[in-house]
């Protein structure tokens, strides 16, 4: 296995055991280590791919199609925390191309709800595309 292929699945094993078990940190670190055996020069480049996977998994993107003040932004991030369980983080950004409405990408959705996406969907039924 290539070295950056192990690093990632290193990475990956070791996001899913904090996450499942985060009460045995010290325990899952010291499992790692063993299990490493010689390969414990990997543990830094494990854990900046760690901290990478964790970043995805933990971020949404929230594109707007108007400029909302602080206050309304954080109240619309806030309410998109409590509804997508796990999202610790919403970067919001401005697109310009959306009509009204928003998007919302996390890691494995992507809501489409902006005025853009509803006439395209019109215009894609009405020209028969799919």
């Amino acid at each position: 296995m290539k070295i950056e292929k192990e690093i990632s699945s290193w990475a990956r094993a070791l996001y899913l055991s904090l996450e499942e078990h985060p009460e045995n940190v010290k325990k899952i670190f010291v499992n790692l280590e063993k299990a490493l055996d010689k390969k414990v020069v990997f543990i830094p480049a494990i854990i900046k791919k760690l901290q990478k996977i964790y970043l995805k998994e933990k971020r949404a993107q929230l594109f707007l199609a108007q400029e909302f003040n602080e206050k309304e932004k954080d109240e619309i991030k806030d309410k998109i925390k409590n509804i997508v369980k796990g999202i610790e983080k919403v970067d919001d950004v401005l697109d310009e191309s959306l009509l009204a409405g928003f998007r919302l990408k996390t890691k494995d959705v992507l809501v489409k709800a902006s005025m853009k996406d509803v006439l395209l969907k019109l215009k894609n039924k009405i020209y028969g595309y799919n």
